[in-house]
């Protein structure tokens, strides 16, 4: 066992990823950027964080009557063992003659002081910390407290507010400016424009002004059909740059809008059973009819943009960047479900009105998207993440770090935490000499050598068990709580860095939407 927890420290070698695609290094650069207000920033947090732990502390350490679930690492209610209290067996009257000794219902044990209460949780100072440290970065696990507990809690959410806002907004900031100063760096260029938003992207887009598409290399009369497809679909600019189209691209524009919410539509009824059952759920049903259509002229429009993109600026004049981008992948789901659900019922791979056949009717929810080619909104997604690439690529490395390592380091500490081990209702949670209970093994696997297979670990039991619990740890959500003093430790470290991790990108995100948009005017 040694041995095995000796190789785990084999996933610090993850960190030399760092040589190659700097973040872990780079919080180095943000702390000396913003010394000053992190000092002051941090030690304001530090404050209410000791204040709110005293305070929480002192309402809860005696707080007996609210009862929690068995942390029998922590005592479990008492600092001695719980006792057993042995049931005893009663003797059958003399006037029972009837009733046999076999027959006779014996109780079962009662064993004293294991009522697990909030006072066990808050045995002391250093405990409450670990739940104030929690409840002061947005997230409440715990909530069986008593009233003074919950008032506490009331000014504890309020005061998160700042206790997590104010560094995460510095830290973003600052982490974005080294990201982008360093990659303009290693480029050795700089945007012709100031603006996060000024990426590849806007950069190519503004490169493209005043010069006309490439010429077809099949010849003068398909790229007239290409022009004339782009300004179909797309619309053609006039002198003010603002899109106009002709009767007939207006009304196909139109009706493919009705046609994505119709569909939209139908999803939603064809869910409902009574509403599936009165219109008829057989082949060539009114669903299924207007799936088919729908499905044709969605994939007719993508094949079109997609053979008109080396005529349309947006599309960088290249197919590949249209069919890589947002509305291009889009567009490519809005279709292909259909086509593929057709091959697998023509083939016999799947049944119709089985669930894998039913399953294919959820992608028709993709073509809402479809809409935003007439009220932007996310039509600009792609040049947002193209915009924050760096700092993403930089987030996503030291977000995979500390997952893995912290995920490893839970399973290391918490692989015997007796606090989310469950034994069969046979064994006693706590044992004598003579009968061990539950709760009396070191490790579950010695539990299990002496009750086989009754003894069973919920949660932590291997390093994808770990990691499962560690990222929902990192968004900011503890469903575990009860830890032992390592992995607290563990717990606190995350506690912080998952205001940074969460952040970042999305302050990176934020920033690069509003730049962007901002450069497209008031269209």
């Amino acid at each position: 066992a040694n041995d095995f927890y000796l190789r785990l420290f084999r996933i610090v070698r993850l960190i030399k990823l760092d040589k190659y695609f700097p973040s872990i290094t780079l919080i180095d650069d943000v702390v000396r950027l913003k010394r000053k207000v992190l000092t002051v920033t941090g030690f304001a947090a530090v404050t209410l964080w000791i204040i709110f732990a005293a305070f929480l502390y002192l309402a809860e350490n005696l707080d007996t009557e609210n009862a929690v679930d068995p942390v029998p690492v922590y005592g479990c209610g008492s600092s001695n063992r719980p006792a057993i209290i042995e049931p005893q067996e009663e003797e059958v009257p003399f006037w029972k003659f009837w009733i046999k000794e076999e027959e006779m219902i014996t109780p079962e044990p009662v064993y004293e002081g294991l009522e697990c209460t909030m006072s066990d949780r808050f045995q002391n100072f250093f405990d409450s910390m670990i739940y104030t440290g929690i409840h002061l970065t947005g997230d409440y696990p715990v909530i069986t407290y008593n009233l003074a507990g919950r008032v506490i809690c009331f000014f504890m959410v309020i005061v998160a507010v700042g206790v997590v806002a104010i560094p995460s907004g510095i830290i973003a900031g600052s982490f974005a400016e080294i990201v982008q100063s360093k990659a303009r760096a290693r480029s050795g260029k700089r945007p012709a424009r100031g603006n996060i938003g000024d990426d590849w992207y806007d950069i190519q887009y503004a490169a493209l002004e005043g010069i006309p598409p490439p010429f077809s290399a099949l010849g003068l009369e398909f790229d007239i059909w290409q022009q004339n497809v782009n300004d179909f679909l797309n619309g053609k600019e006039n002198t003010t740059r603002q899109a106009k189209w002709t009767p007939a691209a207006s009304a196909f524009r139109k009706f493919m809008l009705t046609l994505i919410i119709v569909n939209i539509a139908s999803v939603v009824l064809q869910s409902i059973p009574e509403i599936d059952r009165y219109i008829g759920n057989e082949h060539s049903n009114f669903f299924n009819v207007l799936e088919g259509i729908s499905a044709i002229f969605f994939a007719t429009e993508y094949l079109l943009r997609l053979l008109s993109a080396p005529k349309s600026r947006a599309a960088l004049y290249s197919t590949t960047v249209y069919a890589t981008t947002f509305f291009g992948l889009v567009d490519f789901v809005s279709a292909a479900p259909w086509f593929i659900r057709q091959y697998l019922l023509f083939t016999g791979a799947i049944e119709l009105g089985s669930n894998s056949a039913r399953l294919f009717r959820v992608f028709r929810v993709a073509r809402i998207l479809e809409i935003e080619g007439f009220v932007i909104a996310f039509s600009k997604l792609d040049n947002v993440f193209r915009a924050s690439k760096e700092i993403l690529k930089a987030t996503g490395l030291m977000a995979l770090i500390i997952w893995i390592i912290c995920g490893s380091l839970f399973f290391i500490f918490e692989e015997n935490n007796p606090n989310w081990r469950e034994c069969d209702s046979s064994i006693p949670p706590w044992g004598n000499d003579a009968i061990p209970g539950c709760y009396d093994f070191a490790t579950t696997a010695a539990c299990n050598e002496v009750y086989p297979e009754m003894c069973k670990q919920e949660a932590f039991t291997d390093i994808p068990n770990s990691l499962y619990y560690t990222a929902v740890f990192l968004v900011g959500e503890w469903g575990l709580v009860d830890f032992t003093w390592p992995g607290r430790l563990v717990c606190m470290f995350l506690c912080v860095a998952g205001i940074g991790l969460y952040a970042i990108p999305t302050g990176a995100l934020f920033d690069s939407f509003g730049a962007i948009i901002g450069m497209g005017g008031d269209d």
